[in-house]
């Protein structure tokens, strides 16, 4: 009825006619050979070949002695409980109290999708970093209850890469040898807990609908952080003059921040999370599903405009540009036309917000290069063992050299600054490497020839947001608030558990076979 409607006929029309002008231009068909040329060139390059296998260290890693030592170690519990069990079985079937935590158990990872919407709709006021812990002791020990009557829930330890596992040895290293161990020890705990919850949520998943379940609860929370960024934006918000050059941005509103309590937190977290809606639309099969989260993420795109992130407009662009890459190339020059005929249309303190992007008069934007001069000082002395892990470490040794900004930095507003700052040269190159891989290991599935299209569009969407968030944090310590740590935590799980479902395939084929 709806697809057959006067009003969706109506509207067809100029559709169709724009799409069949844009198909028989020359542009259109100059693109075409060119992109032509460009994947010819690609599937015969070194480039292509890299993406296509591991190199000597991962393969060495995957086969390694200290991988299955800590594959064993971390499964210690779970296989001891499980024996337990094997031995008492009747008596746990017979407790009403056990039965009742197994059918808990049975649901964690939607339990974790749950908690995640609800961190973020909580107001910044009401949120305590202590949620996240109780939650993933609640968690934790839920999944243990688990591996104790199914032998097959384990640790996902194998899904670990090489370059997290340095990253996690370069925060375990931040802390013992920090230079304030005490100030370190509060981040120890967010990212132990953080990660633990990744780990848990990564061994839950263990479906392509357990994925789906995770991923619609956890966007209808990123669809109502908007609405209320909608709301705060109609209402209006005041003007934080700490975030804001009143001079150059004169007449501009309040930056609208939802329920996180900063604008910039705010609009990192919807470019981070945003393409998942592209990814939903793009998999549902029925026009509702389709329709409800295409409506479900304009609020969203709306609020960023909202917030005046410069840093946020271009993560939200890139984001953009490399999932319209990664779903159909040829469309890229659509969307740049698309792109700026909306120009004239966006509110004009957006536009004069975007036109002081490189206008470096501007003081937010002169404050950020204050903060590298004073921090790159740092760096230098610090550079190969780090200060210590957490910003409060970091800060106090700080206090130590010249600043160039008008009180000591709370941090250095740039996350691959402060991860060297912390943790030295290791942590930074394993952090890099980490992202590298998990780039490459998605795209090895996305242009892979066989494969599910759901998991190539979670993965087309979780490289866009990923990338669009690593431009926003070279600008940006994206982990300041504990909160917004986590979301990059549980974030990582969704697209490792993609890439591992899609390893999975082959094996449950040639098992079936």
């Amino acid at each position: 009825m709806f697809e057959s409607s006067l009003f969706i006929r109506w509207l067809s029309k100029p559709v169709r006619y724009i799409i069949w002008l844009w198909k028989n231009s020359l542009a259109y068909r100059l693109i075409c050979r060119l992109s032509a040329w460009f994947m010819n060139i690609w599937h015969h390059s070194r480039i292509i070949s890299w993406f296509k296998k591991d190199g000597l260290l991962v393969r060495t890693w995957q086969h390694s002695a200290v991988l299955r030592f800590t594959d064993w170690l971390a499964n210690l519990i779970p296989n001891f409980l499980g024996s337990i069990y094997a031995r008492l079985e009747r008596w746990f079937r017979n407790s009403f109290l056990y039965r009742l935590l197994d059918f808990a158990s049975g649901h964690v990872s939607t339990l974790i999708a749950l908690f995640v919407m609800a961190s973020l709709v909580i107001p910044y006021s009401r949120w305590n970093n202590r949620y996240t812990t109780l939650a993933v002791l609640f968690f934790f020990g839920l999944f243990l209850i688990r591996t104790m009557g199914d032998r097959s829930v384990r640790f996902a330890v194998k899904a670990i890469d090489l370059f997290l596992f340095l990253f996690l040895l370069s925060i375990f290293l931040a802390q013992v040898f920090s230079t304030y161990p005490s100030l370190s020890l509060r981040f120890l705990a967010f990212y132990g807990t953080d990660f633990l919850m990744m780990l848990i949520l990564i061994s839950t998943i263990r479906t392509k609908k357990d994925l789906s379940t995770v991923l619609e609860i956890i966007m209808i929370g990123v669809a109502l952080a908007g609405l209320y960024g909608l709301y705060q934006g109609i209402v209006g918000v005041p003007v934080n003059q700490a975030q804001v050059d009143v001079e150059l941005n004169e007449g501009m509103p309040g930056r609208v921040e939802s329920f996180f309590g900063n604008s910039n937190i705010f609009a990192q977290n919807i470019v981070l999370f945003a393409p998942f809606f592209a990814a939903i639309v793009l998999s549902a099969k029925g026009w509702q599903k389709k329709a409800l989260f295409t409506v479900a993420a304009l609020p969203s795109l709306v609020a960023l405009l909202m917030t005046y992130s410069r840093s946020g407009y271009v993560g939200l662009a890139v984001a953009v540009l490399v999932f319209i890459f990664l779903v159909k190339r040829s469309l890229i020059p659509l969307f740049a036309v698309l792109g700026i005929a909306a120009m004239p249309f966006l509110p004009d303190t957006v536009l004069r917000r975007i036109s002081t992007i490189t206008n470096f008069n501007d003081s937010s934007i002169s404050y950020r290069f204050d903060i590298f001069m004073t921090m790159w000082q740092v760096i230098t002395d610090f550079w190969y063992t780090g200060i210590g892990l957490g910003s409060d470490a970091v800060k106090r040794v700080t206090e130590n050299y010249e600043i160039f900004t008008k009180s000591v930095p709370l941090h250095a507003h740039n996350v691959y600054f402060q991860i060297w700052l912390e943790m030295g040269i290791m942590g930074l190159v394993a952090f890099i490497g980490w992202m590298v891989r998990t780039v490459k290991c998605s795209l090895r599935v996305i242009f892979s020839e066989e494969g599910d299209p759901y998991l190539k569009h979670v993965l087309r969407a979780g490289v866009s947001g990923l990338l669009g968030l690593l431009v926003i944090a070279l600008v940006e310590y994206i982990w300041y608030y504990p909160r917004a740590m986590m979301l990059f935590w549980i974030f990582m799980g969704i697209v490792l558990s993609a890439i591992r479902l899609a390893a999975r395939e082959p094996e449950e084929e040639q098992g079936n076979a």
